[in-house]
């Protein structure tokens, strides 16, 4: 079967190679009479083809015949010519031809089964051999045919004009055929990667309109010949109306996002489907009308166009740049298509160029397309390429942001954050510590933020050098820093920051020291709470003196319930006036006579008994508490300096920076003092180094100016253990000097140098006309040395302890020999 009709295509295209010329095909419309049933009459006479009515009653058979009423135009047909029918569906036909000898040749097919007798560009081919003059009538008979309407080519060709019809369309195909399948195969080929939807709906078409354009010119039949004639017919529909459909979606997906309309975006999600199921609506004539599914067909196709045409002018409104690249593919197609769809509604004859123009359209498009998703691909991959680019741009800021935001610009090492996010995927057994600077407030105030922030950063780098590696290091904020060590690497790294301790280190001429306090406890429990216990056991590093290390133990938290405790308590204490004053004699180391008491205070608890300041912390730093504590201690030494005679010189009181702050505090402490009847130099203010490096500094020196002015005694506290104490002696109006119970109690000790400290702070006593007072005296040797350096004043355990106020004041015999 195959071999038969490529042999036909073959023969028809070597017979029309060796003829120059070629009659014109005989139009038999004017010709013939339709007899038929009732209707197929008027059905001819509402459209272009022009078939009178036999003048026959209606047939009633199902039969609508076609008889030629003049033979004589057939007369220079040579042997050979063929009588050529457009295919429509019906169950069966007949075609005879009566010679003038009475003989006759007929042919007679049912519904596919058609044979060999199809001819390119959707005909139905019936040779005869008999030349045109002798036939004396010919007949055509279609059982069961779709319409009337639908007979629009009846024609006669010679042989060699048929031949050169049928390479025509031979050559044509095989032209279209090459384009779709190399532009397609183009389209795939052109990238590997991802397939955008617009390619896929590429392919989709390409083997649609393949299938539309091989169904309807019936090259089918070159597979199998049942492919042809009616079947042919409703194929040719079936892809004709999922092509419609493909090239939709086509359009929807090739333009740009920005460049489609919503409304229009839907309408042609509608269409697609209504393009599909009307194609195949008018495929089944055996279920429906076949010229109302024809008739709807047509209008869905109109509607298609119009839908097109209103997508592209939105698309151009909108600047899309690959929309003219589909308008120079479309316009073609759908111009030629607009003229086939007004031949077959019948406004325009059967033409076969219309034919052949609509299938070289469609490979004219097939190729238009293909360079349109080229341009529309590169666009993408220019599109994904900045995207890309885009893309890596904004991960690379996003990891600086990521990084910036999980470091800490000055030291550079993890900040807070990272230190959390690495906390909270520690071991439980890991070992977690909290490093606080000492002092570091002190040489920010001394000596500038500069230099504090340098020794921040040398501190950085020796902690990055001494821990092992798997260790987690971070700075938290201000003077603290984090340490997450691994369980088996803990112990190395406890050593290491022992060793740490007391280092030196130079700076802008300066020597420091590295001095810090460590809270240590395991990761166990939540990240929260390995953080809360690390900072309690740095606290409490922090108050034994700092430059230690201290593991975290279950006394804390008790201590932490204490402090809760202490703190609820407090209001009430304060109005039971539980809080005491304790005095410690101050005395001339000299004479041995009582020069003054410094007033420290207690806390009369009914409970707890009688607690010292180191054992209620928290209240004194309470921002609520502390005040009202304050003002308690000078009302309660207030009154006992107005309760004791002139024989007691002064009361020393510590104050708080908070009663310090402005010459208006400086004033209203002189006015408590003359409302007591308490004259000005019987009052000495106590203030530590910590008091003086406050950052209202410059208040509290105005503050001291005021009272000192006044007659108040100004005390220089814990003098040498800090940073500043030389510049704050030329700042404040300082009258006596403090030496620190942390050198007195060195001077009895092998080495010597805690004497030469303390020589030196007596001398810059005398040499500023200070007064210097020793505290934390509690052996004889210990006084004897300090009288021996000339220190004026002493007082400790050697002398009394701290008590109620004495009276009378004490004496305490001075032995020259006691140090011998």
């Amino acid at each position: 079967m195959f071999k038969g009709a490529l042999a036909i295509l073959l023969s028809m295209l070597i017979s029309s190679l060796g003829v120059s010329a070629h009659a014109a095909p005989v139009d038999l419309h004017a010709s013939i009479c339709l007899d038929g049933a009732a209707g197929m009459v008027e059905q001819i006479d509402h459209s272009a083809y022009s078939i009178r009515g036999c003048g026959m009653p209606p047939r009633t058979d199902g039969w609508v015949w076609l008889r030629l009423s003049d033979p004589s135009v057939l007369k220079d047909l040579p042997s050979g010519w063929s009588l050529l029918l457009d295919e429509n569906r019906f169950d069966h036909i007949t075609v005879a031809a009566t010679n003038g000898d009475g003989s006759i040749q007929s042919y007679s097919y049912s519904d596919g089964h058609v044979g060999n007798d199809w001819a390119p560009g959707g005909l139905l081919r019936f040779p005869f051999d008999s030349p045109g003059v002798e036939i004396s009538s010919l007949s055509i008979g279609f059982h069961h045919l779709d319409g009337a309407l639908f007979i629009r080519k009846v024609e006669a060709r010679t042989p060699d004009d048929e031949a050169a019809r049928s390479t025509a369309w031979l050559i044509l195909i095989g032209v279209m055929i090459g384009a779709l399948v190399s532009a397609m195969v183009y389209n795939l080929a052109i990238y590997d990667g991802r397939r955008d939807r617009f390619q896929l709906w590429y392919a989709a078409w390409t083997v649609l309109a393949l299938g539309y354009c091989l169904s309807w010119t019936n090259f089918l039949g070159i597979f199998d010949d049942r492919l042809t004639g009616p079947l042919a017919v409703r194929l040719s529909d079936c892809f004709l109306g999922a092509m419609i459909a493909a090239g939709t979606m086509l359009l929807l997906t090739l333009i740009e996002a920005d460049a489609r309309h919503r409304r229009l975006l839907w309408t042609g999600y509608v269409l697609t489907a209504l393009s599909t199921v009307a194609g195949f609506i008018a495929a089944a004539d055996m279920l429906f009308p076949p010229i109302l599914t024809d008739r709807l067909f047509n209008g869905v196709l109109i509607l298609d166009v119009l839908w097109i045409a209103a997508t592209i002018t939105v698309a151009i409104r909108r600047q899309s740049r690959i929309i003219w690249f589909f308008l120079l593919g479309w316009l073609p197609v759908i111009s030629v298509f607009a003229l086939r769809l007004a031949r077959n509604m019948g406004f325009l004859p059967q033409n076969d160029a219309i034919d052949m123009a609509s299938f070289a359209c469609v490979a004219f498009e097939s190729v238009a397309l293909s360079v349109t998703i080229a341009y529309r691909l590169r666009d993408i991959a220019r599109a994904r390429d900045n995207a890309a680019r885009t893309m890596a741009i904004m991960q690379t800021e996003a990891e600086t942001l990521r990084r910036a935001a999980m470091t800490d610009h000055l030291t550079q090492l993890g900040n807070r954050a990272a230190f959390q996010a690495a906390l909270e995927q520690a071991d439980p057994l890991s070992t977690l510590l909290l490093v606080d600077m000492d002092h570091l407030k002190s040489v920010n105030d001394s000596y500038g933020q500069e230099l504090g922030d340098n020794l921040l950063r040398h501190m950085a780098i020796r902690l990055s050098q001494i821990v092992p590696d798997g260790t987690v290091l971070a700075r938290l904020g201000g003077d603290e820093f984090g340490i997450l060590v691994p369980q088996p690497l803990a112990q190395t790294m406890l050593e290491r920051i022992d060793a740490l301790q007391g280092e030196p280190w130079s700076q802008s001429g300066r020597t420091l020291s590295l001095w810090f306090s460590v809270g240590q406890c395991d990761c166990t429990g939540s990240p929260a709470s390995a953080m809360h216990r690390a900072d309690r056991a740095l606290y409490w590093a922090k108050q034994r003196g700092g430059g230690r290390r201290q593991p975290y133990t279950l006394e804390f938290d008790r201590a932490d319930s204490l402090a809760a405790r202490l703190l609820a308590d407090a209001p009430r204490a304060l109005a039971a006036g539980e809080f005491v004053l304790y005095y410690q004699p101050l005395v001339d180391l000299q004479t041995g006579r009582q020069r003054g008491n410094e007033a420290l205070l207690r806390w009369n608890h009914p409970e707890l008994g009688l607690l010292a300041p180191p054992d209620f912390q928290i209240l004194l730093t309470d921002d609520t508490i502390g005040p009202l504590l304050q003002d308690e201690v000078i009302s309660i030494a207030l009154a006992a300096l107005s309760t004791v005679g002139d024989g007691l010189a002064y009361i020393a009181v510590n104050f708080t920076g908070v009663h310090l702050r402005g010459a208006a505090a400086g004033r209203h402490i002189l006015n408590r003092m003359q409302e007591a009847g308490v004259p000005p130099h019987r009052l000495c203010v106590e203030v530590t180094e910590g008091i003086a490096l406050d950052h209202a500094s410059d208040e509290i020196a105005e503050a001291l100016h005021i009272l000192h002015t006044a007659g108040v005694r100004i005390a220089f506290d814990d003098f040498g253990t800090g940073f500043a104490s030389l510049v704050h002696l030329l700042r404040f109006p300082v009258d006596i000097i403090k030496i620190d119970r942390s050198f007195v109690c060195q001077l009895t000790m092998p080495a010597r140098n805690a004497h030469e400290i303390v020589r030196s702070i007596i001398s810059l006593g005398k040499a500023l006309d200070k007064q210097v007072v020793a505290e934390g005296i509690e052996t004889e040797a210990q006084a004897a040395i300090l009288r021996e350096l000339g220190c004026d004043y002493g007082q400790g355990y050697l002398f009394a302890r701290p008590g109620p106020l004495l009276q009378p004041p004490i004496y305490w015999p001075v032995l020259d020999e006691s140090h011998g």
